[in-house]
C-alpha cells in the first residue's frame, strides 16, 4: 500500500494508520468528520466544486457477502489521497440497485485481470453520493458545526432567534458567544425578568449571586421637568410638584449582589477586572440601558487583607484601615458599574490645530 503524500498534522497520520489497521472499529460518519476537521483550509465534505479540494475518496468493494462492519479498508490513490472502502451503501453488492451479475463482473475483472476500471467508474458515483450522504447527516448534527467556528451555521440560526444571527453581533463584547447561545431561550423573550439574569450570572461566574429589585435612588430631573415658581403651567403641591433637581425613585434600579468571594475572585470584579467587564456586557445584553443598576461585592471574612507597608491596595475597595474587626463578611463595597467603567475609558486626543 502506497503512503500518502503528506498529512495535515502528525497526529492525523497516526490516526490514518490506526484506521488502516483496524477499519472495523471506526464509524463511517465519525471517520469522515475527523477527516473534515483535519483539513480546515478545504471546503466541507460534500460542498467542494472540484475533486482536488476533497481530502478523501469513497469507494465500494465488489463483494457479494453482507457487510460485517461499515468500513472494510483504507487505501491510497496514486496521488496519496486516502480512499475509504465502505460497505453501507453503493451501486453494487447484495444491497445495491444494479443486478448481481454486475457485482460478479466487477469482482472478476479486479481479481483475475487486474482491471479496476469498472470499479473505479462505479466509485465515481459512490464517492459523490457518499459525500452528499455525509453532508445531509452533518447538517442535522449541530455539534458538527463547532468543528469550524468560522463556519458555524447552527450558531447563526440559533442566534437569529435572539437577534444575534449576523456576524457583526458576534464576538462584540466580553461575553463569549457560546454563553449567549446557551441562553437563547431566555434572550429570545421580549420580557426580561430577574430570574433569567440571575440564572445567567450563576452559570457564567459560578458564584453566589442575588438580584435585588426596586432599589431606591435619586433620579435627576431635566431642567424643563423641574418645578419652577411663577410659571403658568407649574404643578400644584401634592399633584406632582418636586422640590429640587432630583426625585426619589424605586422602579428603575436593581442591584446585583455577588459573594462571598475569595480575594482573587474579588479582584476580578473590581474596576479593571475581567469579570466586571463581562458582567457589564451581560446586563447590557439583558436589559439594555433602560434601567440603573449597581454591583455589591462581598469579600469572605477570612480573605479580608490587612493594610501594611509595602502592600498595595485600593482604599475603600480592597483595603481597610487598621484591623478588620467585624465578624461578618466585608459587604460595604457598592460599585456603579456603568459610571465607573465609562470614567475609565481613555478619551481620544483632539488633533492640534495647525498654523
Amino acid at each position: 500500500m502506497d503512503k500518502p503524500a503528506h498529512y495535515p498534522k502528525p497526529q492525523y497520520g497516526v490516526w490514518l494508520q490506526n484506521l488502516a489497521e483496524k477499519p472495523y472499529r471506526f464509524d463511517f460518519y465519525q471517520t469522515l468528520r475527523h477527516i473534515e476537521s483535519a483539513h480546515p483550509h478545504l471546503p466541507r465534505l460534500g460542498e467542494a466544486v472540484r475533486p482536488s479540494d476533497e481530502p478523501v475518496r469513497i469507494g465500494q468493494p465488489a463483494e457479494q457477502t453482507f457487510a460485517p462492519a461499515p468500513l472494510q479498508a483504507l487505501q491510497y490513490t496514486a496521488e496519496g489521497v486516502p480512499r475509504l472502502m465502505q460497505r453501507i451503501f453503493g451501486l453494487i453488492g447484495p444491497n445495491g440497485p444494479l443486478p448481481t451479475h454486475m457485482t460478479e463482473l466487477t469482482r472478476d475483472r479486479g481479481q483475475h485481470h487486474a482491471d479496476l476500471g469498472l470499479q473505479r467508474f462505479l466509485d465515481t458515483f459512490t464517492h459523490r453520493f457518499g459525500l452528499l450522504f455525509y453532508r445531509a447527516w452533518a447538517q442535522a448534527q449541530p455539534v458538527v458545526s463547532l468543528d469550524r467556528p468560522g463556519d458555524n451555521a447552527f450558531a447563526r440560526r440559533l442566534g437569529s432567534l435572539a437577534g444575534l444571527g449576523s456576524e457583526s453581533l458576534m464576538a462584540r463584547d466580553a461575553v463569549g458567544d457560546a454563553a449567549k447561545l446557551h441562553f437563547t431561550g431566555r434572550l429570545a423573550r421580549h420580557v426580561r425578568d430577574a430570574d433569567g439574569l440571575l440564572a445567567w450570572c450563576k452559570s457564567e461566574f459560578d458564584a453566589q449571586v442575588q438580584v435585588e429589585q426596586w432599589c431606591g435612588h435619586w433620579m435627576p430631573l431635566a431642567r424643563d421637568e423641574r418645578t419652577r415658581l411663577r410659571k403658568r403651567d407649574s404643578q400644584g403641591v401634592g399633584q406632582g410638584a418636586v422640590l429640587g433637581a432630583s426625585a426619589w425613585d424605586v422602579q428603575h434600579k436593581f442591584r446585583i449582589v455577588i459573594g462571598p468571594l475569595k480575594l482573587a475572585r474579588y479582584h476580578a470584579f473590581l474596576p479593571g477586572g475581567s469579570d466586571l467587564a463581562k458582567l457589564q456586557s451581560m446586563v447590557r445584553q439583558w436589559v439594555g440601558l433602560e434601567f440603573e443598576w449597581d454591583l455589591k461585592l462581598i469579600l469572605a471574612r477570612p480573605d479580608v487583607p490587612s493594610l501594611s507597608l509595602g502592600r498595595s491596595g485600593e482604599l475603600g475597595r480592597s483595603a481597610w484601615l487598621g484591623r478588620y474587626k467585624r465578624a461578618a463578611d466585608a459587604d460595604d463595597l457598592i460599585i456603579n458599574v456603568e459610571r465607573t467603567l465609562h470614567a475609565r475609558r481613555p478619551t481620544a486626543k483632539q488633533p492640534s490645530a495647525s498654523v
